[in-house]
C-alpha cells in the first residue's frame, strides 16, 4: 500500500520541529504521541501510514493546523515560500472554506451579527471558526478560494442589501491593490462594515470608502485599523421582490 500524502507531509513537519531543537530526536517525537519508536521507524522507513489517533494526538500536541496537510492549497502555498512546511502562524481554517466530503461540497464559515464583535477579536483562532455555523454549496468546480460569510448590519448599503441580508467574500491576502468601486466586506477592531472602496492612497496606506445609502457621507480608513479584507463575490437576501 501506496503512503498516504498526509503522512507524507507529517513526517516533514515532524523533521522540521526536530531541526528547530523542539523536540530532541524521532524517537522522543514518537514517546509524545505515545507511539513506539520502532513503529515510527516502520512507517518513515517501510512507507506505512500513521495510524488515525496518532495523526490526531500530532495535531494537538505540537498545536498543528490540520488544514495545512489536508488542503493542497495551503500546503502549495507554504511549502513554497522557502520549504516553510510549518510555521506557528500557518493560516488554514481561519481563512479558508473547509472542503469536507467526497464530492468536495463547500462549507463556508458564517459571521452573524450576533457573532460580528467576537470575531473581530478571535478571527485568527482556528477554535472560534470552527464554532460557527457553516452553510454547504456545490462545488462542481472545485474552487478553493478563502470565501467567508457575513450579515449586513443597518441600513448603510441601501437599497442593494438590507439589515439581515448575507454577503459572501474572498480572501485579500495582500492589501495593495483593489478594485475601485467594489464591494469589500472590511474588519475592523471593534465592528465589520460591508463599504465600497473609491480610492486608495497607497502611499499613506488609507482608502477612502462609500456607503450605497446616500444618507452617509464617505469617509478614510487606515489600513493599521484593519484585520481582515474580503472582495465582495455574492449575496443571499432576504426580503422577495414585491408584487406589481
Amino acid at each position: 500500500m501506496a503512503q498516504h500524502v498526509v503522512t507524507q507531509r507529517i513526517l516533514k513537519i515532524m523533521d522540521l520541529i526536530i531541526k528547530e531543537e523542539k523536540v530532541k530526536s524521532m524517537s522522543a517525537m514518537a514517546r509524545s504521541l505515545d507511539y513506539s519508536p520502532q513503529s515510527l521507524d516502520k512507517v518513515k522507513n517501510d512507507k506505512r501510514n500513521l495510524p488515525l489517533e496518532v495523526v490526531y494526538k500530532f495535531f494537538n500536541i505540537y498545536d498543528i493546523n490540520s488544514s495545512l496537510v489536508f488542503n493542497d492549497d495551503l500546503w502549495k502555498r507554504h511549502s513554497d515560500n522557502g520549504g516553510a512546511y510549518y510555521q506557528p502562524e500557518t493560516s488554514g481554517s481561519m481563512e479558508m472554506a473547509f472542503y469536507v466530503d467526497i464530492e468536495n461540497n463547500m462549507q463556508v464559515a458564517m459571521v452573524s451579527n450576533e457573532n460580528a464583535k467576537d470575531y473581530t477579536y478571535h478571527h485568527e483562532k482556528d477554535e472560534y471558526i470552527e464554532k460557527l455555523s457553516f452553510m454547504t454549496f456545490a462545488n462542481r468546480d472545485r474552487d478553493f478560494r478563502s470565501i467567508r460569510g457575513f450579515q449586513i448590519n443597518g441600513d448603510d448599503m441601501e437599497p442593494n442589501f438590507f439589515h439581515g441580508d448575507w454577503v459572501f467574500g474572498v480572501r485579500k491576502r495582500k492589501l495593495n491593490h483593489f478594485n475601485i468601486n467594489r464591494i469589500y466586506i472590511i474588519v475592523l477592531k471593534h465592528k465589520i462594515i460591508v463599504r465600497r472602496i473609491t480610492a486608495f492612497d497607497e502611499e499613506n496606506k488609507l482608502i477612502r470608502v462609500s456607503m450605497d445609502n446616500y444618507a452617509y457621507p464617505d469617509y478614510d480608513i487606515s489600513l493599521e485599523n484593519v484585520f481582515e479584507i474580503w472582495e465582495f463575490e455574492n449575496a443571499l437576501t432576504t426580503r422577495f421582490p414585491m408584487p406589481k
